[in-house]
Parts: structure tokens; C-alpha cells; sequence
């Protein structure tokens, strides 16, 4: 379940070193449908995480999972073939369908074979190896494309190697006892205010966090000549630091609600962003990324963990699928959401700084909702 989570995040660090060779090879096309290469298996993720979710609950979640795997590995491992920009892209978007069907089926999997103290360890785990994922991916994807383009697209194959093991070890859940009893028709009641508050935690979490990835080289080019190694450096930084937060996570969870979880990132990273708006100095730019990390880290396995605590077990695929998509819906909409802020504020170093007060601002929120509607999530 670990391998398969970190599979959300080589869907795109894979082939992201080898644009540049992708766009040589295509060169008679529109840029735009190069870099659609790289982003539509996040839309993709977006649009059919729900789907994934409710076909996991009807259907199974092992079943499933298995399917997705295959499909990941042989749809991915495809572009190592493709010499057509329509097929590629064709072959992006199936990929991107598996990989909604992986992470949603993978995290609802947690839930249902962990709990308590030992759900709240694993999910810092998940999202540890999804962070520290990038980091390895990035550079297994650069490594690859320096012998060729299509290199990178070989290490999805891993999917299909994936898959005997995972039939031969992941066990179909059992549901629960009053379940068994002959409760399955009885309704089930979904908290969906609360359910699309950790929706919005996760998305803006995510938004904030690929603003790094999307936006920070361009900042660093700003402030003077820096090489691609440097520029990588940066980049990791901030996934090294949430990675960490993210596997200490099962260690300050007892002592620490979910609302204080919270506030305290959006603290964490407010701080980043500031420092990295402020600053002149490459040194100091990766100070603030490392700090930002800190505070994101946390995010996605708090959320998930808060998610399991107020979902019900029948309903908990689609629930989990829905996280999914709101989740990576932050990260497709952060470029969108930048462009026109750098325009308003005039520099993407103000943006930077601009999103440091809405960190806080969020968090302000967070202080007064957990002493009113949240007043019980903030003793969980």
C-alpha cells in the first residue's frame, strides 16, 4: 500500500525531466500539448477520484485496486512506444484514471485494516513515502531521460510488477460486526460539513504546497543565474522536510488535536512563504521552503486521519475518493490560481508574501471554529 501510494506521485515526477527532450522529439507542436503531457493525469485524478471511490465501496476494494494497478503499469509503460502527441496524451489520461483508482483505494484500504494509534502511524507513513517519493522520482526520471525521452516512461511499469504481490498479500476487508447483523441497507449518515472542511484543508494544503515546484525556480532565476542542480536542491527541500513531518507524524498525534495539527501548519508555512517573499539570498529562499514543508507535511495525514474518525466504513471509498480529488485539484489549479495574483500584486515575490497572510488568516479561522463548530474535533 505504501509502494502503490507513492505511484500518485511518479504519475508526473517521472516524466518531468524529460519535457525538454519530449518537446525536441514533437517539435512540429503546439507547446501547450507538451506540457498537457505532464498535468492531465492530475486532471484526471480530479475527475474520476469520486468515481473510484463509489466503485470501491459497491464493488471491493481489492478487486479494484488490482485492475488499477494494471492499468497503470500498461497504459504508463505505454509512452516508452507512442510516437503520436494525440496518443501519448491519450495514454496520459488512462493512466491518470488508475491513479485516482490507486490512492483512493490504497487510503480507504488503511482505514479499513488499521485503527487507532496504528492508523495514525501508517497514514504519517503513506504520506512520508508519497513526499520523499518525489525527491527519488524526480531523479530516477532525470537519470532515464538522459539516455532518452522516453526512458522515464519504463518506470511505470512497476505497476504490473506491483501486481502479483499485491494479490497475494492484500486481504479483502471484513465489515463491521453490527454490519454483518444484516445492517447493510440501513442509511448512513455522512458529516458532510465537516467532511468538506477537511476537503478544503487538503486542497489549499496542496495548492500552497506545489507552488515550489511550479513557481519557485522562476523566483530563484529572478534573483540571479542559478543552475538546474541548484534549482533541484531547492525543490527537494520542501518535499524532505514534509516527508519528515509527515513519518514523525504517529509520534506528536497523541498529543496534539487535529485543529492544533492545523493551525500550526498554517502557521509553519505562513512563516516560509515570508521568508521566501523577503528574501534576496538563494540560501535563505531554501530556509523558507524547508520551514513551509514543515508546516504542509502534516496536512495530508492529519486530513486523512480526521476523515476516518468521522466516516462511516460502507461509505468511506467515496468519501476517500472525493478527498482525492479535491486534493489534487489543489494541485492543478496552483499555477491557475498564481497567474493573475502575480499580475495583482506585481512580483511572484509579493505573491509569495501575499500568501504567508492568508496562511494566517486561515489559521485565525481555525482558532475560532475549533471554539464553535469544531469545538469536538478540537479534543480528537
Amino acid at each position: 500500500m505504501l509502494f502503490a501510494s507513492t505511484m500518485t506521485v511518479m504519475s508526473g515526477a517521472i516524466i518531468a525531466p524529460a519535457l525538454p527532450g519530449i518537446s525536441r522529439h514533437f517539435s512540429d507542436q503546439p507547446q501547450v500539448l507538451i506540457q498537457l503531457i505532464l498535468t492531465l493525469p492530475a486532471l484526471m485524478i480530479t475527475l474520476f477520484s469520486p468515481l473510484m471511490g463509489y466503485l470501491a465501496d459497491r464493488f471491493g476494494r481489492k478487486p479494484l485496486l488490482l485492475m488499477m494497478l494494471s492499468i497503470y503499469g500498461l497504459a504508463g509503460g505505454a509512452g516508452f512506444l507512442i510516437d503520436s502527441v494525440n496518443l501519448l496524451l491519450a495514454s496520459r489520461a488512462l493512466m491518470g484514471i488508475a491513479v485516482a483508482g490507486i490512492l483512493s483505494i490504497s487510503t480507504t484500504l488503511v482505514g479499513d485494516y488499521f485503527d487507532g494509534p496504528e492508523r495514525v502511524r501508517f497514514l504519517g507513513l503513506q504520506s512520508s513515502c508519497m513526499a520523499l517519493g518525489g525527491v527519488v522520482f524526480i531523479n530516477l526520471g532525470g537519470l532515464l531521460s538522459d539516455w532518452s525521452w522516453r526512458g522515464p516512461f519504463l518506470l511505470y511499469l512497476t505497476g504490473v510488477f506491483l501486481l502479483p504481490y499485491a494479490w497475494a498479500m492484500l486481504k479483502a476487508p471484513k465489515l463491521q460486526s453490527n454490519e454483518q447483523a444484516g445492517h447493510l441497507n440501513a442509511p448512513v449518515k455522512v458529516d458532510y460539513m465537516r467532511t468538506g472542511i477537511a476537503y478544503l484543508a487538503g486542497m489549499l494544503s496542496m495548492m500552497m504546497f506545489y507552488m515550489f515546484p511550479a513557481q519557485l525556480p522562476f523566483l530563484l532565476s529572478e534573483q540571479g543565474e542559478v543552475s538546474g542542480l541548484a534549482i533541484g536542491i531547492a525543490l527537494s527541500t520542501a518535499a524532505f522536510t514534509a516527508s519528515i513531518v509527515s513519518f514523525c507524524y504517529g509520534y506528536y498525534k497523541p498529543f496534539l488535536s487535529v485543529m492544533t495539527i492545523y493551525i500550526a501548519g498554517f502557521v509553519l508555512a505562513a512563516l516560509g512563504f515570508l521568508v521566501v517573499g523577503l528574501t534576496q539570498s538563494y540560501a535563505m529562499a531554501i530556509v523558507g521552503a524547508a520551514i513551509s514543508g514543515l508546516g504542509l507535511g502534516a496536512f495530508m495525514p492529519n486530513t486523512t486521519a480526521w476523515l476516518m474518525r468521522i466516516t462511516p466504513q460502507r461509505v468511506r471509498g467515496r468519501v476517500f475518493g472525493g478527498f482525492t480529488a479535491t486534493f489534487f485539484l489543489g494541485q492543478f489549479i496552483s499555477p491557475i490560481a498564481v497567474a493573475p495574483a502575480v499580475t495583482w500584486l506585481e512580483s511572484l515575490r509579493n505573491v509569495y508574501t501575499g500568501m504567508a497572510v492568508l496562511c494566517c488568516v486561515l489559521a485565525v479561522i481555525l482558532v475560532i471554529l475549533s471554539r464553535t463548530l469544531l469545538r469536538a474535533d478540537s479534543k480528537l
